[in-house]
């Protein structure tokens, strides 16, 4: 592949990532809004079927996007030259994506289960039925922990990356850094709940909307600097 080739690849895969994210992330904010809570699964399960179409929609774009981040890490690998740290980049956002991907993955079964599975059903029938979905609840909530883990690695290393090629932007680097620190924050905040502490639900939406205008600002500027930079020389 020549050299601008891998800069429109780059251009195209980081940009189509933060677009595609945005979109879903803003779909299944909207349609989530005044869901009921789990304490009547009959309206909880009736709200999820009434919004099945959009939720559908939002994981599939998801998973375009995090099929986007997959394809992303052997360009920034190219991009940033052959040493151990961009190794590691790669290794960390190929991860971030197919976690990511497995994270979605669940999330559309359990929810087409229920959609599907919900409709008639009995009190008994509905409380057996959420005891299954949480058992999904509990694996979805981790593979978004591993997800976090491996995207704020990737991202953090990036901006140390950026940070030490001086034809590089520094904005670029500390923004990286920055939206690092959101995913660890994001991460706190799920042990913060996981403690039951009372204040983790607002402060984790704060967090999100905070996180998906730093992710989709980051997608842009980084789709901008691989498509107008050639790949770095290799070096140790």
């Amino acid at each position: 592949m020549t050299d601008a080739a891998w800069a429109r690849a780059g251009r195209g895969l980081a940009w189509a990532y933060g677009g595609l994210a945005i979109v879903a992330g803003a779909l299944v904010t909207v349609v989530s809004v005044g869901i009921p809570s789990t304490d009547d699964l009959a309206k909880h399960y009736a709200y999820i079927r009434q919004i099945w179409p959009e939720l559908y929609i939002s994981f599939l774009l998801f998973m375009g996007a995090f099929v986007c981040l997959i394809a992303i890490a052997p360009v920034l690998r190219e991009f940033f030259g052959s040493r151990v740290r961009s190794e590691l980049l790669y290794t960390w956002f190929l991860a971030a994506g197919i976690v990511g991907m497995l994270w979605m993955l669940a999330q559309v079964g359990s929810a087409q289960a229920v959609a599907r599975d919900s409709v008639g059903l009995s009190t008994q029938d509905l409380n057996v039925l959420g005891t299954s979905s949480e058992i999904w609840s509990g694996a979805i909530n981790w593979l978004e922990r591993g997800y976090l883990i491996f995207a704020s690695l990737g991202t953090y290393f990036t901006g140390r990356l950026v940070l030490k090629d001086p034809s590089l932007p520094r904005g670029l680097g500390w923004l990286s850094i920055v939206l690092a620190v959101f995913y660890w924050l994001g991460l706190a905040n799920l042990v913060l709940f996981d403690l039951g502490v009372s204040f983790s639900s607002e402060l984790g939406s704060a967090l999100v909307a905070l996180g998906a205008v730093l992710a989709l600002a980051w997608a842009g500027w980084l789709g901008w600097v691989l498509g107008k930079s050639h790949p770095a020389s290799s070096s140790g």
